[in-house]
């Protein structure tokens, strides 16, 4: 099966709910390790090289994002061999005697691209939130520059789902601002700020 990169680029973009769900996770994921990183430095020493922190965040952020697009992958391979195996059954062939057809092809395609979508859409959501750390000598400052990345892009990606599923863009955005408020509160707590 031959894909050019025109539809290949159209074929990730809609795969519009592991771009919002891999997004959500890296921008979570990240603000949660980086800040509670920074706090538990800052209560252990007073201080903490922004770079470390840094470091800190954008690893969890790439074990994220292999994670999710593994986990995609095996989930959608599973999937897929599952409906491949059912239509074998009703056609009344063999098992796996579609698995050189077109029909293999294309739930090959899928597979690979909803594992590629997943795990690059965590990557990105994860590396965005880590640049306040690789450029900002302040720990302070690259803590509150992180959290405001964080909040406008939970804002912008809670918007666009609202607008995706047709429901209220500022409901859908409010909730998942709200799940970040939450995720904030625990980092804080666990990083050393409750005393």
């Amino acid at each position: 099966m031959k894909v050019t990169i025109k539809q290949f680029i159209k074929d990730y973009i809609g795969m519009s709910r592991y771009i919002a769900l891999g997004s959500l996770d890296g921008i979570l994921t990240v603000m949660s390790i980086s800040l509670t990183a920074a706090v538990a430095g800052i209560a252990a020493n007073g201080n903490v090289a922004p770079i470390t922190v840094g470091i800190t965040g954008l690893s969890g952020g790439i074990a994220l994002a292999l994670s999710n697009g593994f986990g995609s992958y095996i989930g959608e391979h599973a999937e897929e061999e599952r409906t491949i195996r059912d239509l074998e059954s009703q056609m009344l062939l063999s098992e796996r005697e579609l698995d050189d057809t077109i029909i293999k092809e294309d739930a090959t395609y899928r597979v690979n691209l909803s594992m590629v979508t997943h795990g690059s859409a965590s990557f990105l959501g994860s590396f965005i939130p880590s640049i306040p750390f690789f450029i900002m000598g302040n720990i302070y400052d690259a803590v509150i520059s992180t959290l405001i990345i964080c909040f406008v892009l939970l804002s912008v990606l809670g918007a666009y789902l609202g607008h995706i599923s047709k429901e209220s863009m500022k409901k859908t955005a409010g909730q998942i601002v709200s799940i970040g408020i939450v995720i904030v509160i625990l980092s804080f707590l666990m990083g050393g700020g409750h005393g």
